[in-house]
C-alpha cells in the first residue's frame, strides 16, 4: 500500500498546454480531425510528463492553459467565424472558451489520477508569456513543463513563442517538450489497459 504525501510535501509541477490545442476551430468542427489532432498532441505532452519526469504518488501536477480576452470593441477571428456560422447554419455563438478549455484540461487531469498521480486543472486569464510564469510563481512550482510550437528553422530565428519566454523567466527549471519528442506510442503511459491489450494482441 502506497503512504499518503499530503499536497504540501508533493514535488509541484506545472504542465502548460497551449489553448489552441485544446478549442475547437469552430463550433460546427469540435467533432473535427483537426481538433482530435490538436487534442491527441496535448494528451502525448502529459503523457511524455508522465513517463519521463512525473513520480504517482509523489508529485502533484498542475495542468494550466490560457484564455486571453478581446478588449472592448475588438472582435477576433474565431467571433467573426462564429457569427458568419449562425447566420447560415444553426450554430450557437454563445461559446465561454474558458469552459471549452476547462473541460479538456480536467479529461487530462482525471487521466493522470487514473494512473495514481495527483492532478488538478485550470485556466488562466492572459497571455501565457506572463500568467504561466505567475501561476508558477504564486503555487511554488518546482518544475514547469512546456510545449514547444511546431516551426520551421526560419520561424525560429524569427519567432520567440511565449514557451521561450517561459522558459527564460520562469522562477524554477522548465523543461521545453520537443514535437519529436511526442511519438504515438507515448500515449500508453496514460492508458496501461491499452497497452497490455496491444501487447496481447501481438
Amino acid at each position: 500500500m502506497t503512504e499518503h504525501v499530503p499536497l504540501s510535501l508533493r514535488r509541484k509541477i506545472v504542465i502548460a498546454l497551449d489553448s489552441q490545442l485544446l478549442l475547437s476551430k469552430t463550433p460546427a468542427e469540435s467533432d473535427g480531425e483537426a481538433d482530435m489532432q490538436g487534442r491527441f498532441q496535448a494528451f502525448k505532452t502529459v503523457a511524455w510528463a508522465k513517463a519521463n519526469i512525473v513520480r504517482a504518488h509523489e508529485d502533484h501536477v498542475f495542468l494550466v492553459t490560457c484564455v486571453e480576452s478581446s478588449g472592448p470593441g475588438i472582435v477576433d477571428g474565431p467571433t467573426l467565424a462564429m457569427m458568419w456560422s449562425s447566420m447560415v447554419g444553426d450554430v450557437d455563438v454563445r461559446r465561454d472558451l474558458r469552459v471549452e478549455a476547462g473541460g479538456a484540461l480536467r479529461r487530462l487531469a482525471e487521466a493522470l489520477s487514473g494512473v495514481g498521480v495527483s492532478a488538478t486543472a485550470e485556466v488562466l486569464n492572459g497571455a501565457p508569456a506572463e500568467a504561466v510564469p505567475r501561476f508558477v510563481h504564486d503555487h511554488r512550482g518546482e518544475l514547469l513543463v512546456v510545449q514547444a510550437p511546431a516551426r520551421t528553422a526560419v520561424a525560429s530565428a524569427l519567432w520567440y513563442s511565449w514557451a521561450d519566454h517561459c522558459a527564460h523567466s520562469a522562477a524554477c527549471p522548465t523543461v521545453v517538450v520537443k514535437e519529436s519528442d511526442l511519438s504515438d506510442n507515448v500515449a500508453v503511459a496514460l492508458d496501461p489497459p491499452l497497452a497490455t491489450a496491444t501487447a496481447d494482441q501481438s
